[in-house]
């Protein structure tokens, strides 16, 4: 049975993904830019046909995740919002605007595995802006493991967690150079192109199975380029020494992506 993935959007201006199964259908982040939007993706046309949103399955709090109009209408469809526990106050006191909220089906989640109809994740913590605690996730179906992590500046203690993926959907947020010309001291808190290549090249070197797919997101407007992130990460390759035996895509920013197979 295969599982499928697109990205709606992935940028500092809004970040929405979406995967299913066959019975199973979830969003990771919600941060669009409006209530239209937002819509759009829970009537979200599944092979011609539409299907309810199982859940929608948020990171962190930043509004380019999560924020005010979004969750109005995924309280208004009845889509469960899982949040890990220790982000639960900040996510109302941030975004809650005082609106009650009193229908919206606000769950959480622990750095444990749970379940959500098919799909069993495993949240982990990552580093990022401190004020904001940050997750990411390892996702199984049947024998698929599908890993999303962004947001997130440091990966030494949390490649295990890629280890034998089948898809992996990772930051590659700015290039050093560019950071040069266009400093933004928010920047340390996201990863940079060869970072995120070290990181690739670890987690092929240390896993018995390489990914059948690697996609780049949360790319920088400003300070990255599809086209150069994904040069740094076959360099990285390169200079390692070890090949590059995945395909490798760039997610767009601000529209929709392919919608990718996972047999």
């Amino acid at each position: 049975m295969s599982l499928y993935f697109q990205s709606i959007c992935s940028s500092s201006s809004g970040n929405c993904l979406l995967l299913w199964s066959e019975k199973t259908r979830i969003i990771i982040d919600c941060g669009l830019s409006s209530m239209k939007r937002t819509r759009e993706v829970l009537n979200y046309n599944f092979n011609n046909r539409t299907a309810e949103i199982n859940a929608a399955l948020i990171t962190h709090n930043h509004s380019d995740h999560i924020s005010y109009y979004p969750l109005r209408v995924l309280e208004k469809y009845g889509t469960p919002v899982y949040i890990h526990e220790d982000n639960i106050e900040q996510l109302k006191d941030i975004h809650f605007n005082g609106h009650s909220f009193k229908d919206l089906k606000l769950k959480t989640f622990k750095n444990t595995k749970f379940t959500i109809g098919e799909l069993t994740i495993k949240a982990f913590e990552v580093a990022h802006n401190p004020y904001f605690p940050t997750y990411g996730f390892e996702i199984f179906y049947k024998d698929k493991k599908v890993v999303i992590v962004t947001d997130f500046c440091e990966w030494d203690n949390i490649y295990s967690h890629f280890i034998d993926a089948d898809f992996i959907f990772v930051e590659s947020n700015h290039d050093l150079g560019l950071l040069e010309l266009y400093y933004n001291p928010n920047s340390t808190f996201h990863m940079p192109n060869p970072e995120t290549g070290n990181l690739l090249v670890n987690v092929v070197k240390e896993s018995r199975k390489t990914p059948k797919l690697v996609m780049l997101g949360h790319i920088s407007s400003q300070r990255n380029e599809a086209k150069i992130a994904v040069n740094e990460i076959k360099k990285s390759f390169r200079d390692a020494g070890v090949k590059m035996r995945f395909e490798l895509l760039a997610a767009p920013l601000k529209k929709a992506g392919e919608v990718v197979e996972l047999r």
